[in-house]
């Protein structure tokens, strides 16, 4: 097996941690939690998997639509995490919504609410498509890794917002 270094994870990461600071969802050290990081692992196992089936059907590019639609569906999929931690439930993370931005929410109402009138996902996406397209520096690496870190910070300010907003 093959390591590389990814510089560009690491920035990709770094443009969602800085889109939350900026929009005064993150002034400490964020929210975790162990069944959070498994949940986190459940989800983007699921999401690798659909980007590969997408890459056997022949599509290997992702439309800046379905990128948005992607860090709206992992936001949405963190408070769902959160709301079955807290309820004791199993995580199904079905993957609708994840390509064309029709995402179910899967939590309590007021919970739903407060994440539908954030623009953090929105925010996090075009963060992250303009770095890709003006600081990216591609090194021969799958493009889909550095989307896939962003996402994966997404998800897990998508908790700590989440946990922050009920009150834990």
């Amino acid at each position: 097996m093959e390591f590389q270094r990814s510089v560009g994870a690491q920035m990709a990461a770094l443009c969602v941690v800085e889109t939350a600071k900026n929009a005064g969802l993150l002034n400490g050290p964020i929210t975790v939690a162990p069944m959070l990081a498994e949940a986190e692992k459940e989800l983007f196992l699921k999401m690798f998997e659909a980007v590969n089936c997408r890459r056997a059907d022949g599509i290997d590019s992702i439309h800046p639509d379905e990128v948005s639609s992607m860090f709206s569906f992992v936001f949405a999929r963190s408070a769902e995490a959160v709301t079955n931690m807290f309820n004791g439930q199993a995580n199904k993370f079905e993957m609708l919504g994840l390509f064309d931005g029709k995402i179910p929410f899967y939590t309590d109402d007021d919970l739903t609410a407060y994440f539908k009138k954030l623009s953090f996902p929105a925010d996090c996406a075009q963060a992250y498509w303009d770095w890709y397209h003006t600081d990216y520096q591609d090194n021969g690496t799958d493009p889909v890794l550095p989307l896939f870190e962003a996402l994966k910070w997404t998800f897990r300010l998508g908790c700590h917002i989440a946990i922050t907003h009920k009150g834990m």
